[in-house]
């Protein structure tokens, strides 16, 4: 069944002599597509990074200590081509040591650390395309080598960095964990690390 969708605007002139008035209105528009494309993203693994227990005595006290790198691999399939975009959500926003996203708070609501997702290869099949990404938007994009909350990051072919349709999209991350320096965090106890990304498909 097709669907057809009409703007209809209406405007008015009301002129008076000699004084002009003030306009007693104010115009409220509403607009937007609706689209019949669908496209789910999966991560591998169940989207989950298991770390292990850590020893607090191997932590760096006046750095940042990496505490893995693990590969993860975001499929995105698509009913049909479309031009797309991820919005990655930092779950734990306000908890990160840096611009990245948060392992969560100490029971002394210490920053723990952060993590963040590099981005490995882009693929629409066999074909290799890249990474862009957006802090306005969408209005502009540049290349991109990571995922980041607040940055719109989508597909272009390799010669460019306007977004493209794409159906099946791969994107191959390693990510990259850090626990904060030691001398920043109360580790008398256990302390659990919970850091959490939610990555939204948006239509461009």
């Amino acid at each position: 069944m097709k669907k057809y969708f009409a703007a209809l605007t209406t405007t008015a002139l009301i002129s008076a002599a000699p004084f002009a008035l003030a306009a007693s209105t104010a115009e409220l528009t509403v607009t937007g597509l609706i689209t019949p494309v669908a496209c789910t993203p999966t991560f591998s693994g169940g989207g989950v990074i298991d770390l292990g227990k850590i020893s607090s005595s191997d932590l760096k006290p006046t750095s940042n200590t990496l505490v893995g790198t693990h590969p993860i691999q975001l499929v995105i399939n698509c009913d049909a081509a479309t031009k797309l975009a991820l919005n990655p959500i930092d779950n734990q926003d306000g908890t990160s040591v840096g611009d990245w996203f948060g392992l969560g708070l100490t029971p002394d609501d210490e920053p723990l650390g952060f993590f963040f997702p590099k981005v490995v290869q882009v693929k629409e099949g066999a074909t290799a395309l890249d990474a862009i990404k957006s802090n306005d938007g969408g209005a502009t994009w540049v290349k991109a080598a990571d995922a980041q909350a607040g940055y719109l990051l989508s597909v272009a072919a390799t010669a460019g960095t306007a977004p493209i349709e794409a159906k099946d999209v791969t994107f191959d991350f390693e990510v990259d964990t850090y626990i904060a320096r030691a001398d920043s965090l109360t580790l008398d106890d256990e302390v659990t690390i919970d850091g959490s990304a939610t990555f939204e498909v948006k239509y461009l």
